[in-house]
């Protein structure tokens, strides 16, 4: 007995060593691969969405932007269009199949391909889940989720013709831990890092890779100026969109399938929060505090590209 658990533990030691090895000894891709790579951001206006625009733009990629307010899509392309290799701008209302259509046909008119898709639209609420208005859960769910589905849908059949590509899901750490006030929102991010891990699957070996980005806190409209003084007073950190682009990027390149953000804080929460779910409860129990509760007792406004 003794002798195969002993041989169970250096065949788990070797193989970890062996997969650590290979990894290791994988070449590192350049960014150069985006070169004119057909990009489609959607919530392109503003907040993290803004940041991947000109984060795929820097890199030469043809760039589709996708929002509703046209106007400032058009700030974006002025922004962008000295480096980017080419841009469109697409106005686009993503709960509209229709608009979501004429944006997947309007990028195969002009470019003839499309190589990423960042789901990236949103909206953010949070507050006691008997006090939501009914129509803003509903749009919060065909935002987050729905419109994310429909889209990748529609792109999929010319990336798999191509046998490549990337879909990319801005999702949320919101996703993975359940927390008091985010009823609607923590859990439609969650469907939609399911809906990312099954793809992976279904996709396998198509060509066709799949990423979850998790982000935090980050700098966007929606960060309120009260949240802002509680998480400097509180110690966490704030990412800026910049940093959630090149993170983003890098784990592309990379090829992996999740893309985590918040530091060893919220990894070793997350831990708990897996491994020891009353202490969990605990936890997050004596985290909702007076002051917490009073930040997240409110619906938040309704902004593209926010996903903080």
């Amino acid at each position: 007995m003794r002798l195969r658990l002993r041989t169970l533990l250096l065949g788990a030691f070797a193989a970890g060593g062996g997969y650590w090895l290979w990894r290791y000894l994988q070449p590192e891709r350049s960014t150069l691969v985006l070169n004119d790579s057909v990009v489609i951001i959607t919530g392109a206006s503003s907040g993290i969405g803004r940041a991947y625009a000109q984060g795929f733009a820097r890199r030469g990629a043809k760039v589709v932007l996708a929002a509703r307010r046209a106007e400032v899509l058009e700030e974006v392309r002025s922004e962008i269009e000295p480096y980017a290799a080419d841009v469109l701008v697409v106005p686009t209302d993503i709960r509209k199949d229709s608009q979501l259509r004429a944006l997947v046909s309007k990028t195969l008119k002009k470019f003839g391909r499309i190589d990423i898709v960042v789901n990236n639209a949103g909206l953010a609420m949070h507050g006691p889940l008997q006090g939501e208005p009914l129509d803003q859960i509903r749009a919060l769910v065909d935002t987050n989720l729905s419109s994310a589905m429909t889209l990748t849908a529609l792109c999929l059949p010319t990336m798999l013709s191509q046998r490549s590509g990337w879909i990319v899901n801005i999702s949320s750490m919101a996703g993975l831990m359940e927390m008091p006030f985010h009823v609607v929102y923590g859990p439609v991010k969650r469907g939609l890092i399911s809906f990312s891990d099954t793809l992976r699957r279904q996709l396998d070996g198509t060509g066709i890779e799949v990423v979850s980005v998790l982000p935090t806190y980050t700098d966007t409209e929606l960060v309120t100026s009260e949240t802002r003084q509680w998480l400097h007073k509180t110690g966490f950190s704030i990412d800026t969109p910049q940093y959630v682009v090149e993170r983003t990027l890098d784990g592309m390149l990379k090829h992996r399938h999740n893309v985590l953000f918040g530091g060893q804080v919220t990894a070793i929460s997350l831990w708990f929060h897996r491994h020891f779910p009353r202490l969990g409860d605990l936890g997050v129990r004596a985290f909702m505090t007076p002051e917490v509760m009073a930040l997240n007792d409110d619906t938040l406004p309704e902004v593209e590209g926010e996903n903080a």
